[in-house]
């Protein structure tokens, strides 16, 4: 089955309301078009999300610090359970 062909200027709203941070739902609703036609109108045009921000640096090896203690916290855990159900045995 043949799929409906979506007008010119829906599909530059649909970018539009994308590229400002629209959800893919409001904006299948908004339209009057599937929420795959959505998707597929955004990635065919390669549309930046809005929400994508460039992180400075200084925050970039804070999170990446807080991601190794958190990493090894559970690694502590994960040991902790192991030694409990061997414990259990």
């Amino acid at each position: 089955m043949a799929r409906k062909k979506i007008d010119e200027t829906i599909r530059q709203k649909v970018i539009n309301a994308e590229a400002s941070g629209l959800s893919m739902r409001k904006i299948a609703k908004e339209y009057g078009v599937s929420l795959s036609s959505v998707s597929r109108i955004v990635k065919e045009e390669g549309v930046p999300k809005a929400q994508q921000e460039v992180i400075p640096e200084k925050d970039r090896a804070a999170r990446k610090k807080r991601i190794v203690e958190l990493e090894k916290r559970i690694a502590e855990l994960e040991k902790k359970i192991f030694e409990i159900e061997a414990s259990k045995r």
